[in-house]
């Protein structure tokens, strides 16, 4: 039987449980690109909480790839230097931190002056601003910045890269035909939608040393007609997992409307809100699958656990309103997560985040 405090691996990644903390965008992470003093302070008092694993917040990865200027930058010329003293910090306290690298897409809102965001297909994002398609050029460059991205985090000392193919980023927009109407070689079927994904991948196993853990989060649905579905993510979990990736969380939601939101109100204390789609893909794929999405209580965590293959659990909204959520269920207090799910850490300046301080 499977317990949240089993120690896990994640290819060469040795973890202390099975719980990770998933990418939380801290707005005020950076400055203009720059790392601040937030991200340090959140880092190291999960670590110090026992947290498995902490998969930071999202860092742009190439041109026009921020949301806002408060995203960090990777391409930064202090990125490696000060992300170094955070990866050292959590080391520290025992913990282990993975980077999660991303590119906005036509959601970049920190773009260079005089150009427009950029996605697999020309989408008009509102009245007064338009993305376009990206050149084959263009493409070949996005690949080789997570390349440069992902080796720029190992030598700051991460213990793993996660590709950030969900919520209706460049690569989740890839993925979905909602936006993606490309006609060539990354446009149509889901193999060719998800080519980008693959070469971005198989970029950073080159970049970095073949038993350097890679992880990739993806939406197992897009919640929306005419999405991203259950079935087209198991076919590109299988390739990922047939190429040799160390770990897949499963998250869902294109974030279009409010019911294609990934953040939603937990329905039920025994069961995740995405644990149905992460637990047919962990049935079906031979690498560790992590389940992400309204997890309030460790009996819906051991039931995702014991009724299925999912090998671990992450949440993002809990460790926001608790950060020392799992050292109290591990000494004893089970009493559920103190999250309601009320999303106010949505709010102004994203002020619940400032609770891991």
């Amino acid at each position: 039987m499977k317990s949240l405090f089993d120690k896990i691996s994640f290819g060469t990644l040795e973890l202390r449980n099975r719980i990770v903390r998933s990418a939380t965008f801290e707005m005020g992470a950076a400055d203009n690109g720059k790392i601040t003093d937030l991200p340090e302070a959140i880092y190291t008092k999960l670590a110090e909480n026992e947290v498995g694993l902490i998969i930071t917040g999202m860092m742009g990865a190439g041109e026009n790839s921020r949301a806002f200027p408060g995203m960090i930058d990777t391409e930064g010329a202090s990125f490696v230097s000060n992300f170094s003293r955070i990866t050292s910090a959590v080391h520290q306290k025992n913990g282990k931190i993975a980077a999660q690298l991303a590119h906005c897409g036509v959601k970049a809102g920190a773009v260079r002056q005089g150009t427009s965001p950029y996605g697999p297909s020309d989408f008009a994002v509102s009245e007064d601003t338009y993305a376009r398609g990206m050149t084959k050029g263009e493409i070949e460059q996005l690949i080789e910045s997570f390349g440069i991205a992902a080796a720029k985090c190992r030598e700051a000392g991460a213990d793993a890269v996660e590709i950030h193919a969900a919520h209706g980023y460049l690569l989740s927009q890839f993925l979905s035909p909602y936006y993606n109407k490309r006609k060539d070689e990354y446009g149509g079927s889901v193999e060719n939608r998800a080519r980008l994904l693959i070469e971005i991948y198989e970029h950073i196993r080159e970049c970095t040393e073949k038993d350097f853990p890679i992880l990739v989060k993806i939406n197992g649905d897009d919640l929306i007609q005419h999405g991203f579905t259950a079935e087209e993510c198991l076919t590109v979990c299988t390739m990922l997992s047939e190429k040799g990736l160390d770990a897949i969380e499963v998250s869902s939601g294109l974030a279009i409307d409010n019911s294609s939101l990934p953040f939603q109100k937990p329905k039920d204390d025994e069961k995740g809100t995405f644990t149905d789609t992460a637990a047919m893909i962990a049935d079906k794929v031979s690498i560790p699958i992590i389940s992400v999405g309204g997890y309030r209580t460790i009996k819906s965590i051991e039931n995702a656990l014991n009724k299925s293959n999912i090998s671990a659990i992450s949440m993002s909204r809990p460790f926001i309103c608790e950060p020392g959520l799992v050292k109290r269920w591990h000494t004893g207090n089970t009493a559920p997560s103190k999250c309601t799910s009320c999303n106010g850490c949505f709010g102004e300046k994203f002020a619940c985040v400032q609770h891991c301080m």
